[in-house]
């Protein structure tokens, strides 16, 4: 029978050592996706979003999005940084597979970006639009957060629903890629805490 991994890395150095690299193999992965649109799909279809007609489109709520964006994931590395720093290469593991497979998954599906043409907040043009990286990106940390912390989570879960709210009236994703961001995030969560997919990383850096 095999035994379970430990919470804790056995090696503290090997750890981070596995999630840096993952990081490195994440960001690779996700700089040729958007290559690969920008050189192959230039005219992706925008399509139709039912959401979209209902709500109604406020541009300014895409400043909605950089609260989650900076201070969810800002809030929640100070609180486990407290708890146990040990655990934070697993933690960072984690977000590193959810993006690797989001560098995937653009590219089967190429869409325009749904706010229109240009960047939506900063500078920087993202592509690809489903999954959701932003919605992925929060919602994990949220799954992440351990069961004791019942008020960070709480917190975590107001990020979440503060990056749906300004994704949606500001068009920042279109609807099915917050809900394949969301299905990613507890994809990756669920198999990492009960899976074998990942026993290989999670047997390196702990659960």
């Amino acid at each position: 029978m095999t035994a379970e991994p430990s919470p804790a890395p056995r090696s503290l150095p090997l750890a981070w050592l596995t999630a840096l690299g993952l990081a490195a193999l994440a960001g690779g992965a996700s700089a040729l996706a958007n290559a690969v649109l920008i050189r192959h799909f230039p005219d992706a279809a925008r399509p139709d979003d039912l959401l979209f007609e209902v709500l109604p489109y406020v541009e300014a709520a895409k400043w909605l999005t950089v609260v989650p964006l900076f201070v969810g994931p800002a809030v929640f590395l100070w609180m486990m940084v407290r708890a146990d720093p040990r655990r934070i290469p697993a933690m960072g593991a984690q977000v590193a597979i959810m993006y690797f497979l989001r560098a995937g998954m653009i590219v089967l599906t190429p869409l325009a970006p749904a706010h229109g043409d240009g960047a939506f907040v900063f500078s920087t043009v993202q592509y690809g639009m489903f999954p959701s990286g932003h919605t992925a990106l929060v919602t994990l940390l949220t799954l992440m957060v351990p069961d004791d912390r019942p008020r960070l989570r709480a917190f975590m879960w107001v990020m979440v629903a503060l990056m749906v709210a300004g994704m949606l009236l500001a068009h920042g994703h279109y609807s099915i890629d917050i809900v394949g961001g969301l299905l990613l995030s507890f994809f990756v969560a669920t198999v990492w805490r009960r899976g074998r997919l990942f026993a290989p990383i999670v047997s390196v850096t702990g659960r």
